[in-house]
């Protein structure tokens, strides 16, 4: 018997193909373009022009979810929720205590002084509070990284580490723009007997 007869020879000589991460289901509306490049391509949306040279799902979902007004009505629902719950899965995942304290267990000295970390259920909601402030009051994102901002939020909390401009303005902004959304939807769905018109 040769050796390209040999079966355990052959395993052996056989490329190994790695099983890769399965792609979201957001892809299946978008075409890819350019090389890959440290696992992401490029993504450009098939109702619209808009496009990413790094696609990513976060910001792709959100896309149909809120940005893309020629997408159909049933997939933007569809988006609209998954954005949604994303964040309140974040949320939900951050108040899990990661430790359970024992019951009659003696309080440590440096709980009372000012920690250099914080608490992720803490982070989440401080996130959303900065995020809130800035989409309300009309705030331009980048001064979220002025040294001054940064200073005068860790006079607050040593341990808050305030977002980033980019994921402020993108991720935040979606989740807060799809929660209101889903929300009238479904008041509206819940009302009866409403009417439109126009008094003259």
């Amino acid at each position: 018997m040769n050796e390209s007869e040999n079966p355990i020879t052959t395993l052996l000589n056989k490329p190994s193909s790695k099983p890769g991460q399965k792609p979201k289901e957001v892809w299946n509306f978008f075409t890819t373009f350019g090389e890959r490049k440290e696992g992401h391509t490029g993504c450009k949306c098939k109702y619209c022009p808009w496009s990413q040279t790094r696609g990513e799902p976060n910001s792709m979902e959100a896309h149909l979810a809120v940005s893309c007004h020629k997408v159909p009505y049933d997939v933007k629902e569809k988006f609209l929720l998954i954005v949604k719950t994303r964040g309140e899965n974040q949320v939900e995942a951050a108040e899990v205590p990661t430790k359970k304290r024992k019951v009659g267990h003696q309080q440590s000295i440096t709980k009372y002084t000012e920690s250099n970390t914080i608490e992720p259920f803490k982070k989440q909601i401080c996130d959303r509070t900065v995020a809130k402030f800035f989409i309300c009051c009309g705030v331009a994102f980048h001064l979220v990284e002025h040294p001054f901002f940064v200073d005068m939020v860790k006079s607050l909390c040593l341990g808050y580490d305030p977002p980033r401009a980019f994921t402020l303005s993108e991720d935040f902004l979606y989740q807060e723009l799809a929660n209101i959304i889903v929300d009238q939807r479904i008041e509206l769905k819940r009302a009866k007997n409403l009417t439109l018109g126009n008094k003259n």
